[in-house]
């Protein structure tokens, strides 16, 4: 850096800590209101027609010339304006996928991972005592589960460009 940099560097660092001066405004005096002015907020009538901002309040697929004033209203008579914006901006969502089906080894494995640790737990607080052989086919049900669903998820394609986050 060049003496001429470093010292517009300093200036600029020496100003940014310094208080402002009561002379100094960051907006025009124009802008400048004290604590009783009135402030100039919009008021609901001043919103009222919008096609002001919006354009013409027509439907979608009517003319621009004089037809355009002949077309059926965007808004039907009748419904008031907190019922057409809750029409015009209700979403229906698409109907969900289906959840896919699996093939039999991998429903076994659910099989085997979900119901176990719940029938042990149930077992648990009714104050049963289940039979040894019992409680181990149970464990062994739920880590051969575990295993087989871990062992069968689809790993990191060979041929796929994206690595992740690269730093």
């Amino acid at each position: 850096m060049s003496r001429d940099d470093d010292q517009t560097w300093a200036e600029l660092i020496d100003s940014f800590h310094a208080a402002p001066s009561d002379g100094d405004q960051p907006w025009p005096a124009a802008e400048e209101i004290g604590p009783d002015d009135p402030l100039d907020e919009p008021r609901p009538e001043d919103f009222r027609d919008a096609s002001v901002t919006l354009g013409p309040l027509t439907p979608r697929g009517a003319g621009t010339g004089s037809d355009a004033t002949d077309a059926a209203p965007a808004i039907p008579p009748g419904i008031d304006d907190a019922a057409a914006e809750e029409a015009a901006n209700h979403f229906v969502p698409p109907p969900p996928a289906p959840i896919p089906r699996g093939d039999r080894v991998q429903r076994l494995a659910w099989a085997a991972v979900i119901p176990p640790p719940i029938a042990l737990i149930i077992v648990a607080i009714m104050s049963w005592r289940p039979s040894d052989e019992i409680v181990f086919l149970a464990v062994v049900a739920f880590i051969t589960g575990f295993v087989t669903l871990v062992a069968r998820m689809r790993g990191h394609h060979p041929n796929d460009p994206d690595d992740g986050a690269v730093i």
